[in-house]
């Protein structure tokens, strides 16, 4: 199975045993407070590369040196980090997985408090006003004489990889950094030989290429990842670009060409959320390929061994990078080999948990990345699941609702080797999942399901499908423990109750029952709320030319989503017109059908509505806890019915992670 995945292919000096990469990310960079590689951060590698992907690499590492201590990224300017990375190289080559770093500067792109350099001292968002700086960052365009001086940061960065046994360095070229800058005419205005023609833009990357080829030689791979495209309506680098520099970067020395897209801003991003079809960006690499004679990878939202081994055995590029599916599963490559692809865990390219993460936590002060769908991302030295591990000791578990909660609960505890009853009052398990999949381009968020599925028959979990929990059935099941997930429930805002009961012809309805039931919505929607529910339901209404509006009652739309996946949200629903009004303080419905939103502004009539649905507040439902609780039972309550409200309430990073903290404890 999958022939040409598993086939071995030759790069530069090295010898890869296939042709999958796991590609370099920011993700399980885990350092002490001198910059220093962690036993986390190798445990992290390890529980990747131990199934053997032909390539990995850590991602986004530091080349020019800053004053500022930062616990991010891997600050490869410092002699210092060598002997920390040497403990990780030496850790993954104890298995057959090539593994390199990636030399990057920031350029424009904001973050953190560093004063940053690029070419022409402009912002990488391709959103700021004319190159302004969105935030107080400092952006210093680099004077002459200074980018000599960072093309040697590059060359003297690889010399320490080598030291440190790496078997090659990637240079990272896209996505708005700094050689990316350089290489993009709207963030390149300069005016000497390193701005202006094509030649001249390319002239800061092939200085390093060269800087680094005279330092490493031929003993190490050399591999460029660039841009196959920015995706900027206007003064972008674009394919045709991308098809011009691979001859030269292999004419050069490079080993392999990488092939990515995106800058901040753009209309397509760097990081593809769900909105993007698998393989978003492979026509890319494919188009570079046949311009040169060393292989070329392509990544983007590539999440399944089928659609990897399909590129390859086309002809359409010779490796393909997976790095949110080895997130998401990091054995992934080890079951394509063995064939076991119903046991995959997929990534849904819902960034709530890795990319955004990473951005919140960065605001907090440190940075951590996590997953959706897998709860032990970056906590592989500390949550070790053992399988079988309370067989001598089990315990009777009842977990109430069949909900993502629910569903981890029931399959951590039966892991371990307890006797688990799961019970749902549907007659079918998944609950607000498979609402959320009937959203427009979010169909995929539903297949962790079949996951589920798999692994609750596997652990032997008994499903009790249409059932409700009584008092009655806690004293027939008698477990000693419950968990009980049994979600939430919309409801009117308060202040609210008494002004939609005015309406005399408009059709309200709570959005739940609105998808559940399959009633057809009228042509002139008002949805009540605008977070990632109600902004969701917008897109959802608006199909089919319906006119919607958005009321919110705060500053900001869909601040639980993703920002990624929020990007393309509002871009969706700006294209079909959804007004969206924040800050309303109340909606006004008089009894001939009048309907108003309240804002700080004042009072807007919105003509001719004739559906209100309420997609904001929601309520846990914890009925079941309290019988439990005054039965004496030892009771856990997850998922939504636990929190609901909170920043992380009623999110599937939230929902999953909490089941899964709480069932292995049990």
């Amino acid at each position: 199975m999958f022939r040409e995945l598993f086939e071995p292919m030759t790069i530069g000096p090295m010898k890869v045993v296939n042709r999958v990469m796991m590609s370099a990310m920011s993700a399980g960079m885990m350092l002490d407070r001198d910059g220093q590689i962690t036993p986390e951060m190798i445990a992290y590698f390890i529980e990747r590369v131990r199934n053997n992907p032909g390539m990995a690499a850590v991602g986004a590492c530091a080349v020019v040196p800053t004053p500022e201590q930062w616990k991010y990224p891997v600050p490869i300017y410092s002699d210092h980090v060598i002997p920390s990375l040497k403990r990780l190289v030496d850790a993954v080559h104890q298995y057959d997985t090539k593994f390199g770093i990636q030399l990057w500067d920031p350029g424009g792109t904001e973050g953190g408090k560093r004063t940053l350099i690029s070419p022409s001292g402009l912002s990488s968002n391709a959103r700021a006003k004319g190159g302004a700086m969105m935030g107080p960052q400092v952006n210093r365009g680099l004077e002459l004489d200074e980018i000599g001086e960072v093309v040697g940061y590059f060359a003297r960065a690889a010399a320490r990889c080598e030291e440190a046994g790496l078997d090659f360095v990637e240079i990272h070229a896209g996505h708005g950094y700094l050689i990316s800058n350089f290489l993009t005419p709207l963030f390149n205005r300069r005016t000497d030989h390193y701005g202006g023609s094509f030649e001249n833009r390319i002239r800061f990357l092939i200085e390093i290429v060269r800087a680094i080829k005279a330092v490493l030689g031929n003993r190490v791979a050399l591999g460029v990842k660039f841009n196959g495209d920015d995706f900027l309506p206007s003064d972008g680098w674009t394919l045709a670009d991308s098809c011009r520099l691979a001859p030269i970067l292999q004419a050069e020395g490079a080993d392999y060409l990488n092939v990515t897209a995106g800058v901040v801003g753009a209309p397509r991003l760097t990081i593809a959320p769900m909105y993007e079809p698998q393989g978003c960006y492979t026509h890319l690499a494919e188009a570079v390929k046949p311009q040169v004679s060393i292989p070329v990878g392509t990544i983007g939202r590539i999440k399944n061994p089928e659609m990897a081994n399909d590129l390859i055995a086309q002809g359409k590029v010779d490796f393909v990078g997976m790095g949110r599916p080895m997130i998401a599963d990091p054995d992934i490559v080890g079951k394509a080999r063995r064939g076991e692809l119903d046991e995959i865990r997929k990534c849904l390219a819902d960034c709530r948990g890795c990319m955004d993460e990473h951005m919140r936590s960065a605001r907090r002060g440190e940075v951590t990345t996590s997953c959706v769908v897998n709860p032990r991302m970056a906590r592989e030295s500390v949550c070790i699941d053992i399988e079988g591990a309370s067989k001598h000791n089990p315990k009777k578990v009842l977990v109430v609702g069949a909900g993502l909660a629910g569903l981890e609960a029931a399959r951590r505890t039966a892991f371990s080797g307890h006797h688990v009853i799961l019970c749902e009052s549907r007659d079918r398990i998944g609950g607000q999942i498979r609402l959320a999949a009937l959203m427009p381009g979010r169909q995929e968020i539903a297949d962790m399901l079949p996951w589920y599925e798999r692994q609750i028959a596997k652990y032997g979990v008994d499903v009790r499908l249409n059932t409700m929990v009584n008092e009655a059935l806690l004293d027939s099941i008698a477990p000693d423990v419950v968990f009980v997930a049994t979600g939430s429930v919309p409801q009117v805002p308060s202040g609210m109750i008494e002004s939609v009961s005015n309406a005399a012809s408009i059709n309200v309805a709570m959005i739940d029952d609105l998808l559940e039931e399959g009633t057809p919505p009228g042509n002139n929607i008002l949805v009540i709320g605008g977070d990632q529910i109600g902004m969701q339901a917008a897109d959802f209404l608006s199909e089919g030319g319906r006119k919607v509006c958005v009321a919110e009652a705060h500053g900001h739309f869909a601040p639980k989503l993703a920002v990624h996946d929020r990007w393309y949200l509002l871009n969706r629903t700006d294209e079909k017109n959804v007004r969206r009004f924040k800050n309303v303080h109340n909606v006004v419905v008089d009894t001939a059908d009048n309907v108003w939103i309240v804002t700080e502004k004042g009072r807007e009539h919105l003509p001719g509505i004739d559906t209100i649905v309420f997609a904001s507040e929601r309520r846990s439902n914890r009925s079941v806890a309290k019988i439990a609780e005054a039965k004496g039972l030892k009771t856990h309550i997850i998922g939504d019915a636990f929190d609901v409200v909170s920043e992380d309430g009623g999110t599937i990073f939230a929902t999953i992670a909490q089941a899964y903290d709480v069932a292995r404890f049990v």
